[in-house]
């Protein structure tokens, strides 16, 4: 894979990033590795595919990128500034599921450096369209919510680019919030099987902590309301949906996931997608 041709750093100091070592709670998973000790044993520079999770902005120029590499998981780059031509790093690349190629450089600390990137591949649509600005939010902010450190699913990244790419080639976004969603629980092991009548009819509530439609009293757990549960079940049939039913859909989606991999809150963008 190709970057340009600027460098970071040199010397006699031989730094290395680091994860914190913490598996990721999904039984679909290739493991935890340790990232720092795969970069010590490369005797030349790595080139790795990345999408950018979140920044958080340290002073008026440098930042903490929240990084998803596809072999190796989640990773934490410090950015000493996001304007320097030296190292090579546009605001453009810390934008929220930014595609990256990046080669990371040797640094101290809990951090690491990035020595090379570039955008690969640059998006024409994804940060420039207002829906599909807020659906790229909405999807980085889930994947904050269930990806965590020492884990690597090339397969989940690989969907996940291809599903971005789909959008900015300007493919139909109507549910793009309930594939992103879907996505994520196929990847986590917690992919819903196609319903029976009865639930897409409405007669079937949803139990989110049994991941099923079933008639009411068949389990000690709550159900949803009618409503959520049947827009659900259409939506998981790859039914028409209206807007109320969409969200009706992802909210119902969302109390299952939650259900499941228990431990984040509410998705601030949910809101604000609500009026897409």
């Amino acid at each position: 894979m190709g970057h340009d041709g600027r460098r970071g750093r040199s010397g006699s100091e031989r730094p290395v990033p680091v994860l914190d070592q913490q598996p990721l709670r999904n039984p679909n998973h290739r493991g935890p590795r340790a990232f720092g000790a795969s970069v010590t044993a490369l005797s030349t520079p790595h080139t790795h595919q990345a999408l950018v999770l979140g920044r958080t902005p340290q002073g008026e120029r440098a930042a903490v990128l929240r990084l998803w590499l596809r072999t190796e998981g989640t990773w934490s780059a410090y950015i000493p500034s996001l304007r320097s031509a030296a190292g090579g790093f546009r605001p453009a690349m810390a934008q929220p599921l930014a595609s990256l190629e990046l080669v990371p450089a040797r640094a101290r600390g809990s951090l690491g450096r990035i020595q090379e990137a570039r955008l690969n591949p640059p998006w024409r649509r994804l940060h420039d369209e207002p829906q599909l600005q807020m659906l790229v939010m909405y999807t980085s902010e889930l994947l904050r919510a269930v990806l965590y450190e020492g884990s690597a699913n090339s397969a989940f990244f690989d969907d996940v680019h291809e599903l971005l790419a789909r959008w900015d080639r300007g493919e139909p976004v109507t549910y793009g919030a309930l594939e992103a969603t879907l996505l994520v629980c196929r990847h986590l092991g917690f992919e819903l099987e196609a319903p029976e009548s009865p639930a897409t009819e409405g007669i079937w509530p949803f139990f989110p902590a049994e991941g099923a439609w079933a008639p009411i009293g068949s389990f000690a757990s709550s159900a949803l309301p009618p409503g959520p549960s049947q827009a659900l079940a259409r939506a998981v049939a790859g039914a028409s949906l209206d807007r109320i039913e969409r969200n009706d859909a992802l909210d119902a989606l969302l109390a299952y996931l939650e259900s499941q991999h228990t431990g984040w809150g509410r998705l601030k963008s949910v809101e604000i997608l609500r009026n897409l």
